[in-house]
């Protein structure tokens, strides 16, 4: 993981002030080569912000449509910025705790490095090529690829430290929830299909010329879609727009007649199609238009069956969990350790001052 990665992170678990705020905010007046934060002393100006900002466009500019611009150069900068404090902050912990990266360390993040980007557009062929490619230049791409696995061994190394937790029961509830939870849904699935059943009865019996009146208002008692509050009525529509096995019924039923049960993953529906528009070539400078079908229907839904899954995997899952959540923790408590400030412009970006009642 390298040093945005680990930003990403933390931003993601909320533990620096202003996440999710949106990076086109407007900047503050300010000096062109102004401090734009500093950790422990050592400054980022922001004029080195402006020439990365700069690099980064030059090199992916035709990659960036126009209306776009000036957020992806808030972005880059925020980026930037990220970069710098968790760098400063993360990498000089680590080397005060004496740990290096080795050969072995470089070859294993290098061959994760390639299986991960190895489906993306123009992924490099080796790390060499990325680090040639790397916008801010090959020196600085080496450097915070050597840092990225550094933060790693440091995290892994105060995790293991922590020691492993037994989630062996944690897995055992929430597998145990979920059969609890699908017996709930298949019963719900059984009362769903007889409730449907019975309406499609009641309709059958309904001459032609009251079906469209009597579908509205047992529509309006009965279906869970928001558009019972119009009868059931969801309008014109063409093929693909309603998901398929709804899409295929709906096309195929004729005009005024109810159709059966129809199951998709939202439940139980009838449909009573009141309209049909064939399609229609294009004819000069008239344009083709698709065939269109316009419907009522009926839903009722059913409970949600989950696949049950292995024991093993949830373990996984919730080691992943624990291992973020401890990564968090631990590079908030760093982040809170350090002597960070910033211009008003970055200021988002360090962390929440605690109240007397917090700490």
């Amino acid at each position: 993981m390298n040093i945005k990665m680990v930003g990403a992170v933390v931003l993601a678990g909320a533990m620096i002030a202003g996440c999710g705020e949106k990076v086109e905010d407007k900047k503050s007046e300010r000096k062109e080569d102004a401090m734009a934060v500093s950790v422990n002393g050592e400054k980022l100006m922001q004029s080195a912000i402006d020439a990365d900002v700069e690099k980064f466009i030059k090199s992916r500019g035709d990659q960036i449509p126009a209306e776009q611009l000036e957020y992806a150069k808030q972005s880059i900068a925020n980026q930037v910025v990220q970069s710098f404090i968790f760098e400063k902050v993360l990498v000089a912990k680590a080397k005060s705790m004496n740990l290096a990266v080795t050969d072995e360390d470089r070859k294993t993040r290098e061959k994760e490095f390639l299986e991960a980007t190895a489906k993306m557009p123009d992924a490099p062929k080796s790390i060499d090529e990325y680090f040639k490619k790397f916008p801010f230049g090959e020196e600085r791409a080496r450097a915070e690829f050597e840092n990225g696995i550094l933060i790693d061994k440091m995290i892994k190394t105060e995790r293991a430290k922590a020691g492993k937790k037994d989630l062996a029961a944690e897995a055992k509830k929430i597998i145990g929830n979920i059969i609890s939870n699908n017996a709930t849904a298949k019963a719900a699935e059984v009362d769903a299909l007889k409730k449907i059943k019975d309406l499609k009865a009641q309709l059958d019996k309904v001459p032609a010329a009251e079906l469209a009146k009597k579908f509205a208002e047992l529509a309006k008692a009965n279906s869970a879609c928001p558009s019972s509050a119009k009868g059931g009525d969801l309008g014109e529509f063409t093929h693909g727009q309603m998901v398929k096995e709804f899409d295929e019924v709906a096309f195929k039923s004729p005009v005024n007649t109810v159709s059966e049960p129809v199951k998709t993953q939202f439940g139980y529906h009838l449909i009573l199609v009141t309209k049909k528009t064939p399609a229609v070539e294009a004819n000069g400078d008239k344009p083709a238009e698709p065939e269109k079908v316009q419907a009522s229907h009926i839903l009722v839904k059913t409970g949600n069956v989950q696949e049950v899954p292995k024991a093993e995997n949830v373990i996984k899952y919730l080691e992943k969990q624990e291992e973020r959540s401890f990564m968090q923790e631990f590079v908030q408590k760093e982040l809170k350790a350090a002597k960070l400030e910033a211009s008003e412009d970055y200021k988002r970006f360090l962390p929440p001052v605690e109240t007397p009642a917090e700490k």
